[in-house]
């Protein structure tokens, strides 16, 4: 007869060896079906490829600032990378480098400076004029602005750990942060938080999907671009852990960009958001978007308006359109400017037309924007011309909205010959001058401005336009039908109060055929949203 301990034996021996395979599944944290942490999205729905824009929107506003992150929201990003350091006194505070001489009116190391001494800098002027007064962000003040706005990487440079995870907890913001660290100081960040806080190691040196859950239970991994290869991509996704590519530098183009999106990254590290941003919606929407964009003095958001880097930005970006305003110098040159003084967008004052082309030249006509852009000038129209015939975008040559503020139109139409530009552009003026340029370029799509709407049966009449320049309070449904059956196409400029999803895709419904914007990004989403929601 066998004892009451020899017949349990075996059951209790197979219980101990699920317990202990249980523990280990538990400690290695992986499986066929893990579950993807569940960060916020600022878009929804969200996209499966999402931007991390590297020290928050930096071509447009100092790195690492307040503004830097709110123009990172504005452009519709998801993710914004910033670089955490230590005060004297332990504070933690925004910044990249160790010594504080490059991006502050400071020097000497951060660390040695006391969080009151370092709020007295300036952090903005080296950038732009407009700058001037910006300070040093402490991390709390970052994820009060980011809270339900946008989510953060923290890059930490120099940090205390168990300050990194109670300021995080205060701030309630585990679901908006991915911290960035060696791994070590990873795995004290773990501990503290008891992993309530999400943690994202480099493994460049070690891409190996069984390691790194044991070591750290990590939410996301981050891997340079050219290191990554589809079974990476799925074999991270099958344990439930993010990919987040590294495009930084040399690895910063489109052919890089792209490749990851077929890879299936989840989030993409960048200094050109705005560009990742609009590859992403133009693979999705392809050639059958329901409304063309004209990018407003170019993509003005990035680079300072007017400018070949304005209306280069555009051409990547993807517009259909971008509008120049057409002046002449004191020499009868056409240069591009909105106003006709110099004072607010270049170095000089005074009258544009009391200039000559070469004294214009002499300007700076992107330092009042920022330091990256200190070296744009005013383009003439040649160059403009030169930029469209020799830098196609993804829809081909681009098409110019041609503004007629103070033009030569002997001259203009004889530089839009030479370059072959005849083709695709509006004009937009007065019937005044669009008149006498049908005369001259026989074809012109011509688009007068339609201030009043009982204006319009005299407009059509007198110019034949091929659209109407509608301001967007005048939109409805029924006068859009009322131009499209006039064979009048409906253009009209979002900007300001307007300047919403919302309202361009109600603009979209009624069927407009252009939106002029200020916000690139945002109307490539209302048309992304649109053709979703067919």
């Amino acid at each position: 007869m066998r004892s009451r301990y020899n017949n349990s034996f075996p059951i209790r021996r197979r219980w101990l060896e699920i317990l202990v395979l249980a523990l280990i599944f538990s400690a290695v944290g992986i499986c066929a079906a893990a579950p993807f942490r569940d960060f916020y999205q600022p878009l929804q729905p969200s996209r499966t490829t999402q931007v991390m824009a590297h020290r928050g929107l930096s071509a447009a506003a100092p790195e690492n600032t307040i503004p830097a992150i709110q123009a990172a929201v504005e452009a519709g990003f998801e993710w914004v990378e910033v670089d955490v350091r230590l005060s004297k006194d332990g504070a933690h505070i925004l910044l990249h480098d160790a010594d504080l001489d490059r991006t502050t009116n400071g020097a000497g190391p951060v660390s040695e400076k006391t969080l009151k001494e370092i709020k007295a800098l300036d952090a903005g002027a080296w950038f732009a004029p407009r700058f001037e007064g910006t300070a040093l962000p402490t991390l709390k003040e970052v994820l009060s602005v980011c809270k339900d706005k946008i989510n953060l990487y923290l890059d930490c440079k120099d940090v205390n750990p168990e300050l990194v995870v109670s300021e995080i907890s205060g701030a309630q913001m585990e679901a908006q942060v991915v911290v960035f660290d060696s791994p070590d100081r990873l795995e004290k960040i773990n501990q503290r938080s008891n992993f309530s806080i999400a943690v994202m190691p480099s493994i460049n040196e070690k891409i190996d999907v069984e390691y790194w859950p044991k070591r750290l239970r990590p939410a996301a991994v981050e891997i340079h671009a050219n290191l990554l290869t589809p079974e990476i991509v799925k074999q991270f996704h099958d344990a439930g852990i993010i990919v987040q590519a590294q495009t930084l530098g040399e690895r910063d183009v489109k052919d890089v960009w792209r490749a990851c999106m077929d890879m299936g990254v989840d989030w993409i590290q960048t200094d050109y958001g705005e560009n990742v941003q609009a590859e992403y919606v133009q693979r999705k929407i392809g050639d059958s978007a329901p409304v063309k964009v004209s990018a407003h003095r170019g993509a003005n958001e990035f680079a300072p308006e007017n400018t070949l880097a304005a209306y280069r930005k555009a051409i990547d970006l993807g517009v259909d359109y971008i509008e120049i305003d057409v002046r002449r110098t004191k020499d009868g040159h056409l240069v591009s400017l909105h106003d006709g003084r110099l004072n607010r967008t270049t170095n000089g004052e005074g009258p544009a037309s009391d200039k000559t082309l070469n004294e214009l030249k002499q300007l700076s006509a992107g330092a009042w924007f920022g330091r990256p852009f200190a070296d744009e000038k005013i383009p003439t129209v040649e160059e403009i011309c030169e930029l469209a015939h020799s830098h196609p975008g993804p829809k081909g040559t681009i098409g110019l909205y041609v503004d007629l503020k103070d033009p030569d139109l002997n001259l203009l139409v004889q530089i839009l010959k030479q370059y072959g530009l005849t083709e695709k552009n509006v004009f937009y003026g007065s019937p005044d001058e669009l008149l006498p340029l049908r005369q001259l370029l026989p074809g012109a799509q011509l688009m007068p401005g339609l201030g009043r709407e009982e204006n319009f049966d005299k407009t059509v009449q007198l110019v034949k336009p091929y659209a109407l320049d509608t301001s967007w309070n005048l939109l409805s449904k029924a006068y859009i039908e009322r131009a499209n059956q006039a064979g009048v196409h409906v253009f009209s400029d979002a900007m300001g109060f307007n300047e919403n999803i919302e309202s361009y895709r109600k603009a979209i419904e009624w069927g407009i055929a252009a939106i002029q914007t200020d916000r690139i990004p945002r109307v490539f989403r209302a048309i992304e949203l649109a053709m979703q929601s067919k």
